[in-house]
């Protein structure tokens, strides 16, 4: 029998994990396009923070996952402290979601509801509703988890030795509240929390308990308030190696629950009578117990809210900022936000125009070496610079890429991506060409070399036209507007004339004394950099034209 109990909590809290981890992926790309907005929604405004946290928390169906994202968002500097706290109390709420979900009554439609979206799953080839299936699966996992764990405690309600198990950590022994009981029951619900890496696996477990008679209803809102504590270990675990103000943030969180704890247990006595006035645990021992867990984070929110800027002003106090940064970022790129591919997608976008707009630079400096020769110095080392800081731009846009590339991603999200590395790519490409132009360009001019008039109006002309079609493609990419693409690649084939011709030219005019000279090769080497531009724009071209 105890083999049989073991055998049957394991799997259904293995099924549970599993079915939470599919439901809240499928959840997320349903609503990428939804939860995009929502976090551009961010402001200094803690209300609004909060109502994102708890939106975004609903969606995902995890503090952890939402809050290690929030940390992720600040150690990128794209969240400030304030706007993360409020995140994170809405977070605290959003999680709450998770607990009325598991009060439905539905075990045992769980696995036929299981089979039949696995079924709609395997025999549908539209990318959306396989989503929808996973996410209908996930579902089904959680309830066909629950009630196999739930028939698998049963058969201990009737061992006193196990009954006795549970008394080492009852809340109210006798029927009356033992504040030892209730500390103990809360620190084995924040380290099983802790273990699990769950807090609606272990709130999914204290149900489980009380529907089958193990522990009393005191026991298991004491367990629930622990488990607000150890839900927070996720998050300090991923601040490590993080930014002081994304471990201030990490803190806030632990911080936060733990206060609610504190003040919540000398109060334990009136809180549970005021838990009963909302919903009686004797009608329905799930949805008090749920209920417990919406009220204690509430509450706590409500507390809170006026205080955050005192709070992120003592956060600054315990975490001293940074020192020294040994590596700083150039992106607002994190690895602790890949669980929330659509977010790097978007923000990948951003990157990419930002290194749009460091080659619009480059060519305006290049253009101003053409037109006044003593610029060179100057404009040389600028050209450097952006060429360097895109090399940063391309790597760590392409590192955290490749992760959400092996993240499960639907068809739609995976075709983003690659195009987004592509043109990553080809944009850092771009920038070592123009660099490479701009240095044959301070060859020249340091050996007192002028090109003749031909030559130079071929290079301007070159130069203008390549920089045009730069901005028809880079505006192309950050509207997805066909049209510009194919005016784009219009451009490209008209310019192979230009090039052609200018190549042809200087060969006919060349001299043999000529043909070595700086003039000539770095002429040439100039055209055939331009022609190398110009196709590796055609290949942006032709990958956005036919995919999109």
């Amino acid at each position: 029998m105890y083999w049989n109990v073991a055998f049957e909590v394991i799997g259904g809290l293995g099924l549970f994990l599993y079915g939470m981890g599919h439901m809240s992926s499928g959840m997320q790309k349903i609503a990428g396009d939804r939860l995009k907005k929502v976090l551009s929604l961010l402001t200094s405004n803690r209300i609004a923070a909060i109502l994102v946290g708890i939106f975004v928390t609903g969606l995902v169906q995890s503090s952890s996952v939402s809050t290690v994202m929030t940390i992720g968002f600040v150690n990128a500097s794209l969240l400030t402290l304030k706007q993360a706290l409020g995140v994170i109390l809405g977070a605290n709420i959003g999680t709450t979601i998770t607990g009325w979900i598991l009060v439905l009554k539905i075990g045992k439609y769980g696995l036929p509801m299981a089979g039949l979206a696995a079924i709609a799953y395997t025999f549908s080839n539209n990318e959306k509703r396989k989503t929808k299936a996973l996410t209908i699966m996930g579902l089904g996992l959680i309830f066909l988890g629950l009630e196999i764990m739930s028939n698998g405690l049963k058969p201990l309600q009737n061992l006193p030795e196990f009954k006795n198990l549970f008394q080492v950590f009852n809340a109210a022994p006798g029927g009356i509240i033992s504040f030892s009981g209730v500390l103990k029951a809360a620190a084995v619900g924040a380290f099983l929390t802790a273990v699990v890496q769950s807090s609606s696996a272990t709130l999914g477990i204290t149900i489980t308990l009380a529907i089958q008679g193990l522990i009393n209803y005191e026991t298991a809102v004491a367990l629930v308030l622990g488990e607000n504590i150890g839900t927070t270990l996720t998050a300090l675990l991923a601040s490590l190696n993080a930014s002081a103000n994304a471990k201030r943030a990490a803190y806030a969180h632990t911080l936060i629950n733990i206060f609610g704890v504190c003040w919540v247990v000398p109060l334990f006595g009136w809180y549970l009578f005021f838990l009963k006035k909302i919903i009686d645990p004797t009608v329905s021992i799930a949805g008090a117990i749920a209920t417990a867990h919406t009220i204690f984070n509430v509450l706590n929110v409500l507390i809170f809210i006026p205080f955050i800027g005192y709070m992120a002003d003592f956060l600054r106090i315990l975490v001293k900022d940074d020192k020294e940064i040994v590596t700083e970022k150039i992106t607002h790129l994190d690895d602790l936000m890949v669980d929330f591919p659509s977010v790097i997608i978007s923000q990948t976008m951003e990157e990419i125009l930002d290194m749009g707009k460091e080659i619009q630079n480059s060519f305006v400096k290049l253009n101003e070496i053409y037109l006044n020769r003593s610029l060179v110095d100057k404009n040389l080392q600028i050209i450097m610079d952006s060429e360097e800081k895109l090399d940063l731009y391309q790597k760590e846009i392409t590192d955290i890429n490749f992760i959400i590339l092996h993240k499960g991603l639907d068809a739609t999200n995976v075709t983003l991506t690659r195009e987004n590395l592509i043109i990553c790519d080809e944009y850092e490409t771009i920038s070592d060409y123009l660099l490479r132009i701009s240095k044959i360009t301070k060859k020249i001019i340091n050996n007192d070399i002028y090109l003749d008039e031909m030559r130079e109006n071929t290079i301007i002309k070159l130069h203008t036209e390549i920089n045009e079609i730069f901005d028809y493609v880079n505006e192309a990419y950050r509207t997805k507007n066909k049209d510009l693409f194919v005016l784009a690649l219009k451009k490209c084939n008209n310019i192979k004339g230009t090039y052609s011709k200018a190549r042809k030219i200087h060969l006919d005019t060349l001299t043999v004394s000529e043909s070595q000279t700086m003039l000539s090769t770095g002429y040439m080497d100039m055209l055939n950099s331009y022609r190398r531009i110009k196709e590796h724009l055609g290949s942006i071209i032709e990958i956005f034209v036919k995919f999109n």
